[in-house]
């Protein structure tokens, strides 16, 4: 077989999803199975770990670590650098379970007007035809808010009974135990599925007022940084920039790209200062983003049409013009977005409660994965292992 190294320099950014995420955890699952995939393709890859001076939104200064994988024939050309921005101390813990339930039912019932409009019954059909949907409800999103339901429901009882067991066992325990026993009893009892959905929740809260609202503006802003940082490095010289985002990752990698848009349409040369025709592809993957989309739309009210507008200008990246509803006034749109040459590939699986084929978007592909897994977590998280995940990414930005 002669098989080449893949040509050129690229840079993956990736974005870690929900969940107690550590530092290059993400970027460690990448890059050994991406290197696993060379190596399955008889490619002998070698890896090394790289650094870089990085500066923060308000202009101080850290050290970025990432990894750069190279051939080990030195004959042949090409570097793949994988870096990851990891943000998961900002949501962590910070949002109760009634909450999370409230914001279930929200984008629940957002998600059945969406299918039940006339307009978009042929998506609808065409979701059901897969034989792999067949199940009680039509919509997937119904299992998980049935059980937050029952969760939300049996959560102060066993919360109590854990607390008066820890409370009673205190003098024997030992290790991790030994900490306030109110926030244990949260963390034993609390389903991972739970702490998923979670941060999820936080990250739609858009309403000023609120406190989660500076923390998902913060996380944007520290991301957009990054990877002009990334796109801009003269050490690097990439070709080509790819941002992946995991689960709620994928959210935090489209709104950057928003972002993006709006920050291009401010300078004067449209971007071109920034160097955005590095930027060739969108990896989206466990992603919540039409689930989302949902929840925005229902933020402002019908007849609150001016802010209604405002609000899909500053979120209009790949949005299907068809469902913006029609309008006598702001029929013009401020935010002209530079990146229509990007390649968006969307990966979700039927087992993954928080993932979905993405309806709510144009000029993307969804591409459904059907690795062995059961509903829950572990469809959420089975990505990361696939290797016909590392084979497609491979496809669609490095042949």
């Amino acid at each position: 077989m002669n098989l080449k190294f893949p040509q050129g320099r690229t840079a993956f950014l990736l974005i870690h999803g929900i969940g107690q995420q550590n530092p290059y955890e993400t970027l460690d699952y990448f890059a050994q199975n991406l290197l696993n995939y060379f190596h399955q393709e008889h490619l002998e890859t070698d890896l090394e770990h790289h650094i870089a001076r990085r500066e923060l939104a308000n202009g101080s200064r850290w050290t970025e670590s990432f990894v750069r994988l190279t051939p080990k024939d030195s004959t042949q050309p090409g570097i793949i650098d994988v870096h990851e921005y990891y943000w998961a101390p900002d949501t962590e813990d910070k949002i109760s379970v009634p909450e999370i339930l409230q914001w279930a039912e929200q984008t629940l019932d957002g998600t059945i007007e969406f299918y039940n409009r006339p307009e978009n019954q042929d998506l609808l059909d065409s979701l059901l035809q897969n034989q792999h949907r067949q199940g009680l409800f039509k919509f997937r999103l119904r299992s998980l808010t049935i059980v937050l339901r029952i969760f939300n429901f049996i959560y102060p009882i066993l919360r109590l009974l854990i607390l008066l067991a820890l409370l009673v066992a205190g003098p024997f325990l030992k290790g991790r135990y030994l900490q306030s026993a109110w926030k244990l009893s949260k963390k034993l009892i609390t389903p991972l599925l739970i702490n998923f959905v979670g941060d999820v929740a936080i990250y739609t809260k858009t309403d000023p007022k609120s406190p989660y609202q500076k923390i998902r503006q913060q996380v944007i802003t520290e991301c957009l940084t990054l990877l002009q940082q990334i796109i801009k490095d003269p050490n690097a010289n990439y070709d080509q920039v790819i941002i992946l985002g995991h689960s709620l990752g994928s959210c935090i990698a489209y709104d950057t790209l928003n972002l993006l848009c709006i920050e291009s349409s401010l300078s004067g040369d449209l971007g071109k200062s920034m160097d955005i025709d590095k930027l060739k592809g969108l990896v989206t993957f466990g992603s919540p983003l039409d689930k989302i989309a949902f929840f925005f739309r229902n933020v402002a009210q019908e007849q609150q049409y001016i802010r209604r507008r405002i609000m899909e200008h500053l979120n209009s990246f790949r949005v299907k013009p068809e469902l913006v509803k029609k309008s006598d006034y702001l029929g013009k749109n401020p935010v002209i977005c530079q990146l229509e040459h990007i390649t968006w590939v969307n990966y979700y699986h039927l087992e993954d409660p928080i993932s979905g084929n993405l309806d709510y978007y144009e000029n993307l592909i969804n591409e459904e994965m059907t690795y062995p897994s059961s509903w829950g977590s572990s469809g959420h998280l089975g990505y990361w292992t696939d290797m016909k995940f590392y084979e497609s990414i491979a496809k669609y930005f490095l042949d």
